[in-house]
């Protein structure tokens, strides 16, 4: 079967309806899909073929996905293929942890998004198939490998155009060969693998002068390779291990060999190694790259997703009724996807001004296109206030139909932009102006809109003026054009304490919040402080949050583990040193992003719930009670 052929992958639900689903969600995949109804139908299939992932419900009857995945583990032709679980309901920590160490790879959360299905599972086949390419490799080299040492054995006479023909196999294949004598410690090399390790002139060489090439944590793994006694039948061995070369440069080495033994029983001892050495820093740097995609992808789907509750949070606070609450929230996550779009098309590198104001405005322009006037230069802006406008202009817009300028014939708008080219860094100006308008006044309460056009700006460091005039809203947005290059403001000092209710049995507290998602910061500064603590920020830059945590009173903090190109692993450290209580919120399964020793401070997943929220608070405050 060549690598390149449909590869097939089995759906295991016992709900026909959502096989059908995840087969529609796949089909463009090209390869063949596989439904099984049961536990038991999946186990038939794959008894008698192979599968490069499966995608199971965690929940069935007679055997949920858990013991399947447990008996795939146990098949040697299963034990490394590539399990996913979708679940509709919850799972926690423990039956995540169950799920991993049964064989899954990943779990999807229902409702399923198809393209990030298709996306995970995507990458598995890619996997299957480039791990199938290698085994084929691989068993070709071995091949090689047994027919030269079979031929050294049976004739003498030949031995000559033997080793020419393997040199030459070897050049082409760019895999290095080496002999080990292990009574008299010498080890020769081939000019493949001299090659590979930057040696010139030393084909002969001790076992301890081959090893000062080696990574020193594969040392020891790679002496025992070559000289430990093995027991009887356990003579050929595989190792992957690391070299520094001369010019520092770190590259990964597979080696495939056999060890011929003397003796018997406890006198069995290696009197000889040979093998071959293949270079599979590619292959490894690949799969690195797997990885590191797949946190990312995650992170970013864990981050849209507290995006979406925390405007479904919030929308519903000012929502008159149900079917008011289901078109603010249906607009503001159209509005996101637009920005999103923009930003996919761009490489997710930033996103023109120009294409964001239209796509933003086209719902809202009447069929003369007069009643909303736009102009500004072509600008390039970096993701962050890409999807801050795009609320910003979703929020204008509406409150214009609803209550300003374009809720009234001949009503219009002016939108415009420049750029401030005479500050360090260069700073936008962005200007939404409203004319024939009812005059309109300042509400008595800042709802979801207002809210988020004086979040927006902060978050990046902007400065944001609304005033309510005779014909309608004024709005001004000035800001650097790159947020990770600005300034921080610096913190301001503490607030005189303001006597509060005792939330749950414990006095209200500062909270620091480092979040650097303008939305989820709000909903988080809400939900703290509706239980009556005070909230510190919420910070979204690095500098500021350092700053804070060096000097400001704060009794515990909730730390966002990316800000942009930044961790906020010197904000832990400020915190740590002046042993304040914190949680790492964020969206990575994992955060090896982050030094060994924060490692272990506590997590609250995005996206998160008010519960936990208060379970996370109830920790703070039982320590420091």
């Amino acid at each position: 079967m060549s690598v390149h052929d449909p590869v097939n992958i089995l759906l295991v639900d016992d709900q026909p309806a959502k096989l059908l689903a995840h087969e529609v969600i796949l089909r463009d995949l090209g390869e063949n899909l596989v439904k099984a109804n049961s536990a038991r139908e999946a186990l038939a299939y794959l008894l008698k073929n192979d599968v490069a992932v499966v995608l199971m419900d965690v929940c069935m009857p007679e055997l949920d996905g858990f013991q399947l995945a447990a008996m795939l583990r146990e098949h040697p032709r299963y034990e490394r293929t590539a399990i996913i679980f979708i679940s509709a309901i919850h799972l926690s920590d423990v039956d995540r942890v169950k799920g991993y160490e049964t064989g899954a790879v990943d779990y999807v959360p229902v409702p399923v998004v198809p393209e990030i299905l298709r996306a995970k599972v995507k990458i598995f086949v890619e996997l299957y198939r480039k791990t199938r390419e290698l085994q084929q490799l691989n068993n070709e080299l071995e091949s090689r490998v047994l027919e030269r040492t079979s031929e050294l054995e049976a004739s003498t006479a030949r031995l000559s155009e033997r080793e020419e023909r393997f040199r030459l196999a070897s050049e082409a294949a760019e895999f290095g060969t080496y002999d080990y004598n292990a009574e008299d410690d010498k080890l020769q090399l081939s000019d493949q693998l001299m090659k590979l390790v930057e040696l010139s002139n030393e084909q002969e060489m001790s076992l301890d002068q081959a090893l000062s090439w080696v990574h020193p944590e594969d040392r020891s793994k790679v002496r025992d390779m070559m000289v430990a006694p093995r027991e009887s039948g356990e003579d050929r061995h595989e190792l992957e291990f690391r070299i520094i070369r001369k010019d520092g440069e770190m590259r990964w080495l597979m080696d495939r060999g056999q060890a011929f033994h003397d003796g018997e029983g406890s006198a069995r001892r290696v009197i000889r190694a040979m093998g071959t050495v293949l270079d599979i820093t590619e292959r490894k740097q690949a799969e690195e790259r797997q990885i590191l995609l797949m946190a990312e992808l995650d992170h970013r789907v864990k981050n849209i997703l507290a995006n979406v509750s925390a405007i479904a949070r919030l929308s519903s606070s000012s929502a008159g009724s149900v079917d008011s609450f289901v078109t603010a929230l249906d607009g503001r996550i159209q509005a996101m996807s637009r920005a999103h779009g923009l930003l996919r098309r761009g490489g997710w590198t930033g996103a023109n001004l120009a294409e964001l104001v239209a796509a933003s405005l086209s719902p809202f322009k009447s069929r003369s296109e007069h009643n909303i006037v736009v102009e500004g230069a072509p600008l390039r802006l970096v993701p962050k206030i890409a999807q801050s406008l795009a609320l910003v202009l979703h929020e204008l817009a509406t409150n214009a139909v609803k209550h300003g300028a374009l809720s009234q014939p001949g009503g219009k708008v002016s939108v415009s932009w420049s750029r401030v080219a005479d500050t360090d860094p260069p700073q936008l100006r962005f200007i939404w102006s409203e004319r024939g308008g009812p005059p309109v006044r300042e509400p008595d309460r800042r709802g979801f809109g207002l809210t988020v056009l004086a979040a927006a700006a902060s978050e990046i460091g902007a400065k944001a003026d609304c005033t309510f005039g005779e014909e309608g809203l004024n709005y001004t947005f000035v800001g650097p054009l790159d947020p990770q290059r600005r300034v921080p403001t610096p913190a301001l000092p503490p607030e005189p304490a303001k006597p509060e209710p005792q939330t749950n049995g414990f006095k209200p507290a500062r909270i620091l919040v480092v979040e650097d998602e303008p939305l989820v910061a709000l909903q988080l500064q809400s939900d703290l402080e509706g239980d009556g603590h005070h909230v510190v920020g919420p910070v979204g830059d690095l500098l500021q949050g350092i700053a804070i945590a060096q000097k400001e009173q704060i009794d515990a903090a909730f730390v966002d583990v990316s800000l942009g190109e930044d961790t906020s692993a010197q904000i832990a450290d400020q915190l740590l040193a002046r042993h304040i209580p914190f949680v790492f919120a964020t969206g990575y399964t994992d955060v090896l992003m982050l030094p060994e020793h924060l490692r272990t401070v506590p997590r609250l997943a995005k996206p998160y719930a008010i519960d936990d929220v208060r379970r996370v608070m109830e920790g703070f405050l039982a320590r420091t009670a």
